[in-house]
């Protein structure tokens, strides 16, 4: 018999040497592999070139649910603003406080009340007479810088109070009174002492500053606490990616009505 190889049949050594790697795991059997090779991942551009590129955008920035409480969204810029219903509240704040006198109901002790209100009139007087030298020099520059201090700081106090007093209301009431509200009622009553404070001194000497409107008005007020909360709307979508948690905003049951005489005296 012929060793010759027939020409016609296939033989499989003719091929070589198969090379196996059975260090990276082949055993040189045809199965089907249990990962995909890297190099099968490729854009489905061909077949669905829209969908490949939707698929490959960045995932849209997920902002946490309190930004949307407090801010918003601007539709034809995508930027972040003020919510204009926060920007209502505040106003409604400013309407409320705005004519109304320093309370000093929050103290018990009449003496102690008495020697507040004697406190209260000497900062005002002070006031007024850190402010008569420079209009003698300027009447008109240092009675709009004045005005204009009045209204930064009544649109400050408003944004403030109604952020308290929205707070308070939306709080847990079975859990204690977290710090920053405390510290936001501080602030809350500061800032209305010195709002009426820049207020009542003003009122004294409005006749010194050669100005045809001298009146607080509500426009710039509003555009004040806007520019306050764009401001602030900013800040939050920046660091909204790290931001992981809301702030606890609860506190008990005897904390809200305190939040709420707090309120009111302010």
């Amino acid at each position: 018999m012929s060793n010759a190889k027939n020409d016609n049949i296939f033989d499989p050594t003719d091929l070589g040497p198969e090379v196996v790697d059975i260090a990276n795991g082949e055993t040189g059997e045809l199965v089907t592999p249990q990962e995909t090779p890297e190099s099968a991942y490729i854009p489905d551009t061909s077949a669905d070139p829209e969908g490949s590129e939707e698929r490959a955008r960045p995932d849209a920035i997920q902002l946490p649910d309190y930004f949307f409480k407090r801010y918003a969204i601007d539709n034809a810029t995508g930027e972040p603003t003020f919510n204009p219903s926060i920007i209502a509240g505040a106003m409604g704040v400013f309407n409320s406080k705005k004519d109304t006198e320093v309370s000093f109901k929050h103290i018990t002790d009449e003496d102690q009340q008495a020697k507040e209100a004697d406190l209260y009139q000497a900062q005002v007087q002070a006031v007024i007479d850190g402010q008569l030298p420079l209009l003698e020099v300027d009447a008109p520059t240092t009675g709009i810088n004045l005005l204009q201090l009045n209204t930064r700081t009544w649109a400050e106090f408003a944004s403030i109070a109604y952020e308290y007093q929205d707070s308070a209301e939306s709080a847990n009431p079975n859990e204690d009174l977290p710090i920053w509200l405390i510290e936001r009622e501080d602030k809350m009553f500061q800032l209305g002492r010195k709002a009426r404070m820049i207020r009542d001194a003003i009122n004294q000497i409005d006749d010194k500053f050669g100005l045809k409107d001298i009146t607080l008005n509500n426009d710039r007020v509003q555009k004040e606490i806007e520019r306050r909360a764009e401001r602030l709307a900013k800040w939050n979508y920046d660091n909204a990616v790290n931001r992981a948690n809301k702030v606890a905003t609860d506190m008990n049951v005897a904390t809200r009505e305190h939040t709420k005489n707090m309120f009111d005296c302010s």
